[in-house]
């Protein structure tokens, strides 16, 4: 054999074992359905479903212990909307979340009879979103999990045969006629009760003994038991294989453009197998005749816009969302499809006025495309156009403000549910905006910042943060696209990202206070950068503290154990610590000590006495409910240790800013300089940088340059 031949061979192999579809019997068939009914028996909304839940899955709760947890979760969408994709699409947390809630409701039942229209600003993403979702529901079909099987008729009868796909790609087990169907699931699944009872009474499985085989299998069905007298016969003549989805082709999903001009031709038929069928039960017994939407029956239909010749075709869809029927020439034909489509603002005022019928009106759901308003989200986006090595020109945390200050030009400056929970937010001002919009930001990244006060902690409740989240999806729709927020970083790239030191938040600054126009100025909140460039500082004198900070966690918890037993005795005592086993004597000045550390604050004694009755009280009730609960696995000790620990780190730069030699230390660092210093300084100062790397993402050259940002900008007495 030479080589021609031999790859022809290899591409025969190939494809007749990959590509061609293998052809069931109905009993095969029905041996899967009974192995694995939850994957066989799903229509294309339980579809739709599983596929989002094997990409996506079920999300990540950063805070499970939550009592006021709304399940606002972090999930994970690039699998489905960015991998392998040359065009992808990040979602922010705000639309995953909505997204999964719209799988889970199309899951549960609540999906017949609706047009899901996506609509949003120009340059948020929406014709990507919805290209690259369909291209993964092709490939999740072609897998054995996402498998789709559809009718096939072989028929053969005196001789004669005659193969009838079914154009409407119906599921197989709407061949078993409508009135026996529940009794015959019931036998298939009878060594499964629990998943028998889970098909015969959940609402998302109605579809399977309330839908109608298409009008042409029903045709078959009848006009063969009819002329064979046994259902056995028929069904031994219905055969089953894998429902292909095909865009291109327009099989399962069909796209139309606003250009697209409607097909003039209304049915469709296919004359070789009309005549075989005539020949077989006489002439128009069984009509194969089927319309366009027949082809993405149990599929999708998407509208890429509605203007032009996609107005009409949503006008026209009305009957068939309506009523889920469709007149094809005197005959009806039953349409199940997933209607989607994209939408822009202003052409939903011209949709709402044209739909003047309130029941088409209701038949409409809206699911909205924003703008991104997460930082993160915005930052992938930055590195999939310009590359991952970009982070290695920056600062950590800089990128990501470059972002912030994109994303603040698209939110509202007021925020009733932000006002309604914190009255007042000036005590804010050194770590947040005066309108809250970073504080939103981390809230609808799914962060619950650590300066928030304890008051404000507690108060931030379940109805509360609905509110919050609620009104963050109606933010998004205005401020700097997303091809204006590439072509700004572009432009900023440019200007600072070949200098020898890192792109800082000066660079930004500079960037957006001197280097754009006046409009594109105007979109950014006034004073916005001023209180991010706070925001920043606090943070990075946070994890400068961090790095720093040489803690003793076993004295810490000594001391806190001293106090839980010291605070049971009365002033003067001397006693004996049940858990550390350490004599001491109980004074007022050890309960201003452990005050000062705990709460952070320099009380005075009546300050001291009072608060360790309160923490007495509370010690009294915890060992009273669970007296042998121990003592470190308590909320009040775990409550004491943090508070210790924080206000510890929070004074843990001050010996270092009073040597005159700290600073000098940290810019030498790394050469043969730095050894000329005192070796307890070089001990510290080294151990600094390898942490700010280590637990931070610093390069070395990142670590000095913002070590050298917090003494110079004397950040310890801003924060003080």
């Amino acid at each position: 054999m030479d080589e021609t031949q031999e790859a022809l061979e290899f591409l025969k192999i190939e494809i007749e074992g990959k590509e061609k579809r293998k052809i069931l019997s109905f009993e095969e068939y029905l041996q899967i359905a009974r192995t694995d009914p939850q994957r066989v028996l799903r229509n294309i909304f339980q579809l739709f479903h599983d596929m989002v839940k094997t990409y996506v899955g079920e999300g990540e709760n950063e805070h499970p212990d939550d009592p006021e947890s709304i399940g606002f979760v972090k999930y994970d969408c690039s699998m489905l909307f960015a991998e392998g994709r040359e065009t992808p699409f990040f979602a922010d947390r705000l639309f995953a979340n909505r997204f999964v809630r719209q799988a889970e409701n199309l899951r549960r039942g609540s999906q017949q009879n609706r047009i899901y229209v996506y609509d949003g600003p120009h340059g948020c993403g929406k014709s990507t979103f919805l290209n690259n979702f369909l291209r993964k529901f092709e490939q999740y079909t072609a897998t054995k999990e996402g498998q789709v099987f559809e009718i096939f008729w072989q028929i053969e009868i005196d001789g004669q045969r005659v193969d009838v796909p079914c154009p409407s790609h119906d599921y197989p087990i709407l061949i078993i006629p409508k009135n026996y169907r529940a009794a015959f699931l019931k036998k298939i699944l009878s060594e499964s009760p629990k998943l028998r009872d889970k098909f015969l009474r959940e609402k998302e499985y109605e579809w399977i003994f309330r839908e109608e085989v298409c009008t042409i299998c029903k045709s078959l069905f009848w006009a063969l038991l009819d002329k064979l007298g046994s259902p056995d016969k028929v069904l031994s003549m219905v055969k089953v294989r894998s429902y292909v989805f095909d865009r291109r082709l327009g099989e399962g999903i069909s796209i139309f453009n606003p250009g697209d001009k409607p097909l003039k031709k209304t049915y469709f038929t296919d004359k070789q197998i009309q005549e075989k069928l005539d020949q077989v039960f006489g002439g128009n017994l069984v009509k194969y005749i089927f319309s366009q939407h027949a082809k993405t029956n149990n599929g999708f239909y998407v509208l890429m816009d509605i203007k032009s010749y996609n107005k009409e075709r949503l006008l026209e869809l009305h009957n068939i969302i309506s009523e889920g029927v469709h007149k094809v020439v005197g005959l009806e034909e039953r349409i199940n499809s997933l209607f989607m489509a994209l939408m822009n603002p202003e052409d939903k005022q011209d949709i709402v006025g044209d739909v003047k019928e309130n029941s088409f009106q209701g038949r409409i759901q809206y699911n909205k495309i924003l703008y991104v308003l997460e930082p993160s989200t915005e930052v992938k986006i930055y590195r999939s156009i310009f590359g991952g090595q970009i982070d290695s020109r920056f600062l950590p945390r800089v990128m990501e403000n470059f972002a912030r200050i994109i994303i603040s030009s698209r939110m509202n400056i007021d925020c009733p549910p932000l006002k309604e929970w914190i009255k007042d937010a000036k005590k804010y001002k050194k770590y947040c905006d005066e309108n809250g919009l970073l504080l939103r930001m981390e809230l609808y990244s799914g962060v619950i910042p650590p300066w928030l006060s304890e008051e404000d902690r507690k108060s931030f409740i379940a109805t509360v943060r609905r509110k919050l989240i609620s009104y963050g999806e109606e933010e998004g729709g205005r401020g700097f696209s997303g091809r204006d927020s590439i072509g700004l970083f572009s432009d900023f790239l440019s200007r600072y990202g070949s200098k020898p030191k890192l792109i800082n938040m000066g660079n930004v600054t500079d960037f957006f206070e001197q280097r754009i126009s006046k409009g594109q100025k105007s979109e950014v909140p006034s004073n916005f950068i001023s209180s991010l460039n706070d925001w920043y500082d606090y943070v990075v004198l946070g994890e400068v503290k961090e790095a720093l900070y040489f803690y003793n966690e076993k004295q810490v918890s000594e001391d806190i154990l001293n106090y839980l037993c010291a605070i049971n005795y009365d002033l003067g005592a001397k006693m004996k610590c049940r858990y550390t086993g350490k004599e001491l004597e109980v004074t007022v000045e050890f309960f201003k000590l452990i005050c000062s550390y705990v709460t952070g604050t320099d009380m005075g004694e009546a300050g001291a006495l009072k608060f360790a009755q309160e923490i007495q009280q509370r010690y009294v009730e915890i060992v009273a409910q669970d007296p042998g609960q121990k003592i470190t696995e308590t909320e009040l000790y775990q409550e004491l240790f943090k508070s210790y620990v924080r206000n510890l780190k929070k004074k843990v730069l001050n010996p270092f800013l009073a040597n005159k030699n700290f600073r000098e230390a940290i810019k030498l660092f790394g050469t043969k300089e730095f050894e000329t210093f005192d070796s307890r300084l070089k001990e510290h100062v080294a151990y600094l940088i390898k942490n700010l790397i280590n637990k931070f993402g610093y390069t070395e050259q990142g670590a000095k340059e913002i070590c050298l940002h917090v003494i110079d900008k004397k950040l310890t007495e801003k924060f003080s």
